[in-house]
C-alpha cells in the first residue's frame, strides 16, 4: 500500500516533468513571472533592528514594555558626549550652546534636549526657592562663571549624568519620540472633526518605526560631528545609535557573506559538473527563492528583523542542495544517451518525493522554534 502510494507519486513528479520538457517555455515564463511578481516588493522590504522584534506581538515582555512606554515615555536614550580640557572654559560652553540649539532645529522625531545650558539648577535663596536653567542667565564676570561651575560640580544630579567628576568630559542627553510621526497631519485633521475622542484612543498610534530611528540618528550624528575638533571631542552613542550601526553591519555583512557562500559554492558545483549550466542554474534557483521569499515579506506585513539574516544563507544551502540533487541524476542519465525530454522526467520521478520530503522536514524544523519561549 505505502509503496503503491509513492509509486502514485514518483509518477506525477515523472509526468510534471514530461509536461515541462514537452512546454518549456510556458514552464519558464510561469516561474519568471511568479518570481518577478514577488521579487518586485523587495524595495518595500522594511529593515527593523530593535530589541523588540526578537519578541512575538502578544510576548507578555513586550506588552509590559509597550505599556511602560505609553505612561512613561520612550527610555532608548541617544548620548553625545564631548571631551574637553575644561568644560566651563567659555569658548567651549558657547560652542555647546550652539550644539545644542542646532541639535533642537535640526533633529526629527525629538522630544527632549538635555544639557549643561538647559540642565534644571535649583537652589534656595532666602526664603524662594528658585527653579532655572543653569545657563538661563549668562554669567557676565569670571567670578560668576565660577559661581556656576561650583553649583553644577556640587549637584548630585548633575555628576556622572551631565557632567564627569573632574570637570573634562559633558554629555548632552537626547531623548526621542514615542510614536511614529507617520500620518501625524491626518490625525490632526481628523481630531478637529471628533472632540469625544477616548483618551486611550490616543495612543494607538504606532512607535517610532526603525527608519524614523535611522533619520534621527543619522541628523544626530551629522549636526554633532561637525562640531568635532581636538578641544570639542565628540562622541555619539546610546541604543538607537546601536540599532542603526546593527542595521547597517547586518546589511553590510550579508551581502560580504553571501557573496562569498556563492563564489566558494560556484567553484564546488563547477569541480562536480565540469560545466557552465551545473553553476548557472542552481545559482538560478536560489537567487530566484531568495528575491521571491524576501518579497513575501512586504506582502504579509512583516519587517525584516535581526534573526532573518540567516534566510538567504539558509535558502541558499537548502536550495543548492535541492537542485544538486536534481541535476546529478539529469546528467548522469542524460550521459548514458537518453533523450533530454526523458532524462528530465527520470530526474523528476526519482529524486521530486525525496526534495519536496527534505525540503517540508527542514521547514517543520524551523516551524518549530516560532512556539518557542
Amino acid at each position: 500500500m505505502v509503496q503503491t502510494f509513492r509509486q502514485r507519486i514518483e509518477h506525477g513528479f515523472a509526468g510534471f516533468g514530461k509536461l515541462v520538457a514537452r512546454h518549456p517555455w510556458i514552464a519558464l515564463f510561469t516561474a519568471l513571472a511568479l518570481v518577478v511578481g514577488l521579487a518586485s516588493n523587495v524595495p518595500k522590504i522594511v529593515m527593523d533592528t530593535a530589541t523588540e522584534s526578537f519578541l512575538h506581538d502578544e510576548d507578555p515582555a513586550l506588552l509590559a514594555y509597550n505599556a511602560f512606554r505609553d505612561q512613561f515615555g520612550r527610555d532608548e536614550l541617544v548620548v553625545i558626549a564631548i571631551e574637553t580640557p575644561d568644560v566651563f572654559a567659555p569658548e567651549f560652553l558657547k560652542k555647546l550652546e550652539t550644539l545644542h540649539r542646532e541639535l533642537v532645529a535640526g533633529v526629527p522625531h525629538l522630544d527632549d534636549v538635555t544639557s549643561l545650558i538647559n540642565a534644571r539648577n535649583t537652589y534656595g535663596k532666602g526664603d524662594d526657592l528658585i527653579v532655572e536653567d543653569l545657563f538661563e542667565t549668562w554669567p557676565d564676570t569670571p567670578e560668576g562663571l565660577a559661581a556656576k561651575k561650583a553649583r553644577a560640580l556640587a549637584n548630585p544630579l548633575f555628576r556622572n549624568l551631565l557632567l564627569a567628576e573632574d570637570g573634562r568630559i559633558t554629555a548632552v542627553v537626547i531623548r526621542t519620540d514615542v510614536y511614529s510621526g507617520e500620518g501625524m497631519d491626518a490625525d490632526a485633521i481628523e481630531g478637529f472633526e471628533d472632540l469625544d475622542v477616548k483618551p486611550e484612543a490616543q495612543d494607538t498610534r504606532p512607535y517610532l518605526t526603525d527608519a524614523e530611528n535611522t533619520q534621527m540618528v543619522k541628523a544626530v550624528q551629522t549636526i554633532a560631528m561637525a562640531f568635532d575638533a581636538p578641544d570639542f571631542q565628540v562622541h555619539v552613542a546610546g541604543s538607537p545609535v546601536v540599532a542603526h550601526v546593527l542595521k547597517a553591519s547586518m546589511q553590510t555583512n550579508m551581502k560580504r557573506f553571501n557573496g562569498l557562500a556563492v563564489l566558494i559554492i560556484s567553484v564546488i558545483l563547477f569541480s562536480m559538473f565540469r560545466r557552465i549550466t551545473g553553476i548557472f542554474l542552481p545559482l538560478l534557483v536560489v537567487a530566484a527563492t531568495v528575491a521571491g521569499t524576501l518579497g513575501l515579506l512586504p506582502l504579509t506585513g512583516r519587517a525584516f528583523t535581526l534573526p532573518m539574516q540567516i534566510l538567504p544563507s539558509f535558502l541558499l544551502a537548502v536550495g543548492v542542495g535541492a537542485s544538486v540533487h536534481l541535476m546529478a541524476i539529469f546528467f548522469r542519465h542524460l550521459q548514458h544517451g537518453n533523450p533530454r525530454r526523458d532524462s528530465v522526467s527520470y530526474a523528476l520521478g526519482h529524486s521530486g518525493l525525496p526534495i519536496v520530503m527534505t525540503s517540508f522536514t527542514t521547514a517543520a524544523g524551523l516551524a518549530s522554534f516560532s512556539g518557542a519561549e
